[in-house]
This record gives C-alpha cells, structure tokens and sequence, in this order.
C-alpha cells in the first residue's frame, strides 16, 4: 500500500494561511480506514478474505516543508539568498533559521505524521465470519477481533520546488535533514541528500516499481520553477516569491505607514489589511495578484487614495529590485514585461489597471494547469514502460487523466496521470466577475498492490472546507 500526499507548504508562519493539525488527524483516520480496506484480499476464486496488511508506504512528494515563503529572505544580504552562487555558513545558517520555524510552528501536525510511523495506525488482527442468524437479522457480516496491530510505515520524503534546499548534496545540510528525518519520523537515510527522483533511494525506488507508480514533484516541467542548472539551485521562481510576494505585505504597510495615523484606518483595519495580502501566495496563478489586492482593499475601510499610493510605491520599488535580481536579469522575456510594468506605474496609475497590464502582457497561465502531456511522454519512455500511474503535484490541481490502454498477459491495463494537488487555502476568483471565494482543501492519492484491496489498484480523495 502506497499512499501519497503533496504541497502541503507548511511555514514558519509569516507568510499566509497554512493547513493545521486538523487535517492530519482527518489523514489518519483516512489512513486507517484505507489501511483495513486494504487487508480485505481475494483468493484465486476469487472469495474474499482477511489478512492485516503488513506495511504501508507514504510518499511525501514535494513542497511539505515550505522554505520560500518565509519573510526570513526579507532584506536578506545577497551572500544569503537562495540565487547566490557562494554558499557560506551564513547561507546554511539562514536555512536552519527557517527549518527550525517551520518544525516549530508545526509540531503538532508533525507529531501526529510521526506517529504513523510509531504505530498509531491500528487495524483489526482479524475479522471471524458472523453466524447465519446474525447475517439474516442484523445485517452482520462479521466481527472484528477485539486485537489490534499496526502495519510497518514507511514515510518518505521527496524534494519539490519550495524545499530544494534538502536536495544540496553539503554536509552543512546535514543537521537540517536529520531534524526533520527525527521530527517527521521519516524512512529517509541520515546524511544524504533528500530524493528528487525516485532511483536516489532504495526503499522510495521499491516501492514505487511494487506499486507499477512513477511519482516525481512535478516542477521540473515548470520553466519559471525548475532551471536548467539543476534542482540544487535556485529558480525564477524563487525570486517571483522572495523579491515580490513576500514583500508586497511588508513594503505595502511601510508605505501606509508613512502617513499619519487615523488618516487611511484604524491600526487593527491596518493589520487585518496586511494580514489578507499574505494570502497572495494561495492564489492560483499568481497573476491575479492585483486583483486579490483591489478586493481586498474594498473590503476594509481604509482611505482609497492613500492605500492605492502607498501600493503604487510599493510595488515600483519592489519591481526595481525584482528585475535586477540576476535570474531574472538573463530571462529577458520577463525582465521586458516587468520594466513596461514600473514604467506604466505612475503618479494617476491604480492597482486595478496593473492586473489589466499583466494580463495583456500575458503573464498570467491558463486558470486550470495540467500536466497530462507531461505524463504521456513519461509514459513511453524507458522509465514508464512498466508503470500504469504517472503521479505529480506542483499545479496545485487534483485530478486524474486516463491516457491510454494496453494489454499483458491476456489482462487489459490502463494508464493514469493523477495529480496530488494540495493541503493549503485557495482563493479562486468567481467565473462571472472578479470576485474570490476562499476554501481549504486536501487530496490523497493511494496505490495497492494486486492482492491488497480487493484487487482495486488505486483510490483517489479530495476534499474541501470552506
């Protein structure tokens, strides 16, 4: 059994919204319950029977430990940021001080992972046949034992976009891992770099190939998020998160701040403003940046006119720094449209109309992202010739992709592209205005083998909260 989860970007806090314990203790139940469907097995006639499964594999794919979206890299010193090409101790230092924030801040959503690890998933030890009378009136079919056991887990987890860092191949990085290792309660080898690919652990490696699963972050398909130097280094993305996310809030409330107070609201109005323009990060694609910032700004009582200037400058200072950031200095695609951008920032210039000019320069990517294509192609190459499930996350959008069948050993097979999606908040904006409705959701994927299940071959959850 194989269960896989994705981009839960848990934060040291300072950026927007985050899942809580909550959803892992509705993981766990889901987990146990999955885990006693899963012992329920046919034999050769087909009859059902009971045996306990014996271990349950859980892939962390990617982005669960959230390392970009940390105000931490606000202001940083260049020698620090994820782009440098010197990595000093100063570099690793910064990374543990984002570690440790995000390990605390979410203690007990990890004590809670780590016990699936510590045997706190428990299933029936057997299940005995219910009498003929009990069938015919009680609806019965059979009784659980009043003994429990708990199958082996495995946790594992593999790098995505957002947490690169456990990728660098430094021994400065090793402490940082084995934290997590110790505080994740993960199956992941001490002292090693974390997998990106499937073949960099064995145990990761196995079971995947028991499960007939290639599982991968997925962000190696993004250009903006996955650079050609390797997934040790740094993005375009990265620096669309630390130079421009990250920092809206901040620069936004210095701006504010700048006028007198009671002149744009009240200090509470102010600091429930900021705290919205956190959850800029949750929205899918990030272009509709500065339509999220316009709604919010209706919503509160704040003075337009000085709110809308404090935004202007803001932003044109913080595109200032974006473009001469080195990453984005050599895509000179980009570097174009955001200098048009500034310049078009001027003294009568709103917020509103700057959505419109990213929208016009085609910033923006198509509201509903799918890596299916993606999935084809690994599909016919050497590493997809004996996997039926094609499995990756980094769009944010769960789904599943039927692409094509085929036929062995006289049995007819299928292969699925599925997408883990996400644990987070989103925001959607409506379809027939601009408005935004917000709600939390979460998706788990889980793989079973032949005599796990029934013979069913995979189960797939999304949910959402408002």
């Amino acid at each position: 059994m194989l269960v896989i989860i994705s981009d839960l970007h848990l934060t040291d806090g300072t950026s927007g919204e985050t899942i809580d314990e909550k959803a892992f203790r509705i993981f766990r139940n889901r987990l146990s319950d999955m885990a006693y469907d899963a012992s329920w097995r046919l034999d050769d006639q087909k009859n059902q029977y009971y045996k306990p499964v014996e271990q349950i594999d859980i892939l962390l794919l990617g982005d669960i430990i959230d390392m970009i979206r940390s105000e931490q890299w606000n202001h940083a010193v260049d020698s620090i940021l994820p782009w440098t090409n010197n990595r000093g101790d100063d570099f690793y230092a910064n990374i543990r001080t984002i570690a440790d924030g995000v390990l605390k801040r979410n203690e007990k959503s990890f004590r809670i992972l780590k016990g699936f690890a510590e045997g706190d998933i428990k299933i029936p030890a057997m299940m005995t046949e219910a009498s003929e009378t009990e069938k015919n009136q009680q609806k019965i079919q059979y009784h659980a034992s009043a003994e429990k056991v708990s199958p082996k887990v495995n946790i594992y987890y593999m790098v995505g976009n957002h947490d690169w860092f456990l990728y660098i191949d430094d021994p400065r990085m090793h402490a940082i891992r084995n934290d997590i290792i110790d505080a994740l309660g993960l199956a992941n080898e001490k002292d090693k770099p974390f997998p990106y690919y499937p073949f960099e652990n064995d145990g990761l490696f196995d079971t995947q190939q028991a499960h007939r699963v290639y599982a991968i972050h997925g962000d190696e398909f993004d250009e903006t998020n996955c650079q050609d130097s390797g997934r040790d280094g740094s993005s375009v993305g990265d620096v669309v998160v630390i130079r421009l996310l990250n920092e809206i809030p901040k620069q936004i409330e210095k701006q504010i701040r700048r006028y007198p107070q009671g002149r744009v609201g009240t200090e509470a109005d102010i600091q429930e403003f900021v705290k919205e323009l956190r959850e800029i990060d949750n929205l899918r694609p990030y272009s509709l940046a500065p339509d999220w910032i316009a709604q919010v700004l209706e919503e509160y009582e704040l003075d337009p006119q000085f709110i809308n200037d404090s935004i202007r400058d803001a932003l044109r200072e913080m595109i200032s720094s974006f473009v001469d950031t080195p990453l984005i200095a050599a895509n000179k695609s980009i570097d174009i449209v955001m200098r048009i951008a500034r310049f078009f920032l001027g003294k009568h210039f709103s917020i509103s109309d700057l959505a419109s000019i990213i929208n016009h320069f085609s910033l923006s990517k198509d509201d509903f992202e799918s890596y299916k294509e993606y999935a084809r192609k690994l599909s016919n190459e050497d590493i997809g010739q004996d996997k039926d499930f094609f499995v990756m996350g980094h769009t944010h959008y769960p789904e599943i992709v039927p692409l094509s069948s085929y036929m062995e050993d006289g049995h007819k097979r299928g292969k699925i592209y599925i997408n883990s999606g996400t644990w987070r908040a989103l925001h959607k904006r409506g379809v027939y205005d601009n408005s935004f409705i917000s709600y939390k959701t979460m998706t788990i994927v889980a793989f079973y083998k032949p005599d796990e299940r029934g013979a069913r071959s995979f189960e797939f959850w999304t949910g959402s909260l408002a």
